[in-house]
């Protein structure tokens, strides 16, 4: 009993639903203008793959109708009906049984209709449900069929064409051209393959070429193929020109060194470009300061260069060089690069290279010293403003003030001079140069000289020298005088006893010639105290 009321309900609800639906479709006829949906309130939107497909049957285009709001569980049929440029319909169907709410459908031209593409220009496609009834458009949609592969191209770049129908092995003559005249090498002629496939690319426009419209025109040496000519017009526009990345030649420098730029240019036929110049923009580290450098292509280094020498005053830190959109022109036209390229760098103080130098000898008093030194930036260019001083040091101590050096711009050095005087130390003096300005950039040198003073010239010796030189002349000046006393005490004790002694012996004399009355002993006597007196020196005392 249960199965009998499920299968009576069940039909109840079919015939009522047949009912909607034929009401339906009465509705639909009488008051839904065509293409504003389907008849059961369908609702289409129609896609394809491609715009446009070259003349041969080894491309395709697939269109896909998408259906919603779609009655369920209906067959559905659709006719797709496609318009050759001569006016030739080819069609074909598709179906879906049993359809959900929501579907597809879909075709692909040529392959599902079995055609042929031997004509150039505009194909019409439409697509109409044909059940459930009444028919109904669906969509509507176009294609291009060209001879090229675009129909716009960049001045380089490879066109390329495709076209079929031709005999087998049948010439064709290739035309093309602008207002201006034949394009560079044509017309020219090439040979179908044996299933009447002509292939043809045009690989040689140059940077140069006039821009514009260009027609470019297939004819084979036989009767036409068709009453419509293989022809078609292509746009011919200026070259993006590709710049890849900027090469710098230093990623860290010093103020006053030259940086260097570097880079490729690119066609799109990937052929390098070796006319023209490129901008390139400098930004300082206060992104407010700018340069620009203009970059050239150098033959020797196959690549475009651009230089830029950091002026002594500039910013330190990091700056940014930048080949901004449309910054490089080949000098035809052909700009880039798209998007712009960048590179950045940092940027240091100068250490300044100071190489002192003085006359060679030895110095003396009112000798004067001539310094000179040469100071050139880290580029090696000589350094003529700033401030530049020697100082001069014997041991730890100054030797007179700082000089101040002036430049020579004759001799292309800083000098200065020094006199010696009496009152500066003898010994090695050791002379430092100091170069700097005020942007911070500096550097220093040393050199040596030797400086002897005459002894007549020495200042006199320090308090306690002079003391203890005094000291010991006292001592020697003593010592000399207690030599000297002692020398007369001396002499003076010998006196008084060669005295004694003579006084002795005349005494002896006078008793000895009183006794002897001989006066030949009394004469002997005599003349022995003559002999005596003349020197008494030499008159000693007997033992």
């Amino acid at each position: 009993m249960d199965k009998q009321k499920v299968s009576s309900i069940f039909g109840t609800k079919q015939k009522i639903a047949l009912l909607v639906f034929g009401a339906m479709l009465l509705v639909s006829s009488a008051t839904i203008p065509v293409h504003a949906s389907g008849p059961l309130g369908e609702s289409y939107s129609l896609s394809q793959s491609a715009a446009r497909i070259q003349e041969t049957n080894a491309q395709s285009i697939a269109f896909t109708l998408n259906v919603t709001k779609a009655f369920s569980g209906v067959n559905y049929q659709f006719t797709w009906a496609v318009r050759d440029p001569s006016g030739s319909v080819i069609s074909r169907n598709t179906q879906v049984n049993s359809a959900p709410t929501t579907f597809t459908t879909s075709a692909t031209y040529p392959t599902d209709f079995g055609a042929t593409v031997s004509q150039v220009g505009t194909y019409n496609v439409t697509v109409t449900q044909t059940s459930p009834p009444p028919a109904t458009q669906a969509a509507t949609s176009l294609f291009e069929v060209g001879l090229t592969n675009s129909e716009t191209y960049q001045r380089t770049q490879v066109v390329s064409m495709i076209a079929q129908g031709y005999r087998n092995a049948e010439n064709v003559t290739i035309s093309i051209g602008s207002k201006s005249g034949s394009a560079s090498g044509f017309p020219t002629t090439r040979p179908a393959t044996s299933q009447g496939v002509l292939s043809f690319s045009w690989t040689t426009m140059a940077p140069s070429v006039p821009l514009g419209n260009y027609t470019v025109t297939l004819t084979g040496s036989n009767t036409p193929k068709t009453g419509f000519p293989d022809t078609e017009v292509f746009l011919i526009q200026p070259a993006n020109m590709t710049i890849s990345q900027l090469l710098i030649g230093q990623n860290s420098l010093q103020r006053s060194v030259t940086e260097n730029f570097r880079f490729l240019a690119t066609y799109p036929s990937n052929a390098q470009a070796r006319t023209g110049s490129a901008i390139i923009r400098i930004i300082e580290s206060d992104g407010v300061t700018e340069h620009d450098v203009t970059a050239s292509y150098r033959t020797a280094l196959a690549q475009f260069e651009g230089t830029y020498q950091i002026p002594l005053s500039s910013n330190t830190g990091v700056w940014v060089a930048s080949i901004d959109v449309g910054g490089y022109n080949d000098g035809y036209g052909n700009i880039g690069p798209s998007p712009s390229v960048n590179r950045g760098f940092a940027v240091s103080s100068a250490i300044l290279s100071v190489t002192p130098s003085t006359s060679n000898g030895n110095y003396t008093t009112g000798s004067i010293v001539v310094i000179n030194a040469i100071v050139v930036t880290p580029d090696g260019e000589n350094f003529t403003s700033g401030t530049v001083t020697a100082v001069t040091h014997y041991s730890s101590s100054q030797v007179g003030s700082p000089l101040q050096m002036s430049y020579d711009q004759t001799h292309g050095k800083w000098i200065a001079s020094y006199t010696v005087n009496a009152t500066n130390p003898a010994g090695i003096w050791f002379i430092q140069i100091n170069a700097t300005d005020s942007y911070g950039n500096s550097g220093y040198g040393s050199t040596s000289i030797l400086v002897t003073i005459p002894p007549t010239q020495q200042p006199a010796p320090p308090p306690l020298q002079t003391s203890t030189f005094n000291y010991l002349w006292i001592v020697v000046i003593g010592l000399l005088a207690a030599i000297a006393v002692l020398v007369s005490f001396i002499v003076h004790r010998r006196g008084r006893m060669v005295r004694k002694v003579l006084q002795v012996d005349l005494e002896a004399v006078h008793a000895e010639a009183a006794k002897v009355e001989n006066n030949e002993f009394f004469k002997s006597v005599q003349e022995q105290l003559k002999e005596e007196r003349k020197s008494p020196s030499n008159s000693q005392p007997s033992a």
